[in-house]
């Protein structure tokens, strides 16, 4: 079973997201787009951004948690030494195996076109 995500797995400043926005790669598919940026670090960090069209805080961070477990469920298969920013689409009912999905293989797919 993996372990849970500590602090340092996950990107806490409004810097360090930034940055993945302005110089990460990004991929979508109907359920997510992923952004991805190499790190120095040698470990995987992640955030989520979810915006208001989601609906209220409540919905919203119940997103953001599924989002998360997500992450930590498949996190093995994504590449090491990378930020991920995951942006999950509105107006979806998301399921954490539907996030996992697509996670998959959007990385697969960054993947693909050279290191992340």
């Amino acid at each position: 079973m993996n372990r849970r995500l500590t602090r340092t797995d996950r990107l806490k400043t409004r810097g360090d997201l930034t940055r993945v926005f302005r110089e990460g790669r990004s991929a979508a598919d109907a359920a997510l787009r992923l952004l991805v940026l190499p790190n120095s670090l040698g470990r995987r960090r992640v955030g989520v951004a979810v915006s208001v069209r989601h609906g209220g805080a409540v919905r919203r961070n119940r997103v953001k948690r599924l989002c998360r477990e997500a992450f930590r469920a498949c996190r093995d298969e994504l590449p090491d030494g990378c930020d991920f920013v995951l942006q999950p689409r509105p107006g979806r009912d998301h399921s954490i195996e539907a996030l996992c999905r697509s996670l998959r293989g959007l990385s697969r797919r960054l993947a693909g076109e050279g290191r992340p």
